[in-house]
């Protein structure tokens, strides 16, 4: 068991000596003490477990009722609760529904790229040789020359992609998307603008410095 795994309120009791265990002094004590054991669940088990909170759906939500919206999970700070989550009467608590314990393990290669990413959007992960419903595809690398004169009167024009004269010889370089994320259409359209930079901050924040990529949906 961990060390953090315990009951603030059952400890109370241990805690207290036994010429002292009224009904009364257990109450008002675990009363007292009931916000550091919802502090330590949200710590403990949404943040570092993960939250199981369920989808936002339009109904009515109590008091410290939790939904996830938009990847994030919400706590209601009312009873009656119809609002969005969007609102004064909902308290952002946690930034997304994973928890930092599986995040850790996430980085730029490949197969955990995909299940970091099939996890975040909610589809379906496959391991290979099966093709999971968010998948990454590599694109092959092109060469291509910078092109310039020498000297002024001789100068070449440089246009966008072309130029009319080299300087030296023809000096390769690369300039490129390196690879491509495939995902369907039905799970998220990314020719919306928040949802493409959803998922490309998503991939910027384990992919490796100076990597190019691409989003297309299909």
């Amino acid at each position: 068991m961990s060390f953090f795994n315990f009951n603030i309120k059952q400890r109370l009791i241990d805690l207290l000596p036994p010429d002292k265990r009224y009904t009364t002094n257990i109450a008002l004590a675990q009363s007292l003490l009931s916000s550091l054991q919802w502090l330590r669940d949200k710590l403990f088990d949404s943040y570092y477990e993960g939250s199981a909170a369920s989808d936002y759906a339009t109904g009515v939500y109590n008091y410290l009722d939790e939904v996830k919206y938009n990847k994030k999970i919400y706590l209601s700070l009312i009873d009656n609760n119809t609002d969005l989550p969007t609102t004064n009467n909902w308290i952002l608590i946690l930034n997304t529904f994973i928890g930092v314990k599986e995040r850790l393990s996430y980085n730029g290669q490949k197969i955990i790229l995909e299940y970091a990413l099939n996890k975040q959007f909610e589809s379906t992960f496959r391991q290979p040789p099966n093709t999971g419903d968010i998948y990454i595809t590599r694109i092959s690398s092109v060469l291509n020359g910078f092109f310039i004169g020498e000297t002024e009167p001789y100068c070449s024009s440089i246009g966008q992609t072309t130029a009319s004269d080299y300087i030296g010889s023809n000096t390769l370089y690369v300039y490129l998307h390196n690879f491509q994320v495939n995902i369907p259409l039905g799970t998220l359209d990314i020719s919306i603008d928040s949802n493409y930079k959803a998922v490309a901050a998503f991939i910027n924040q384990y992919i490796p410095l100076g990597l190019k990529f691409t989003i297309v949906n299909y």
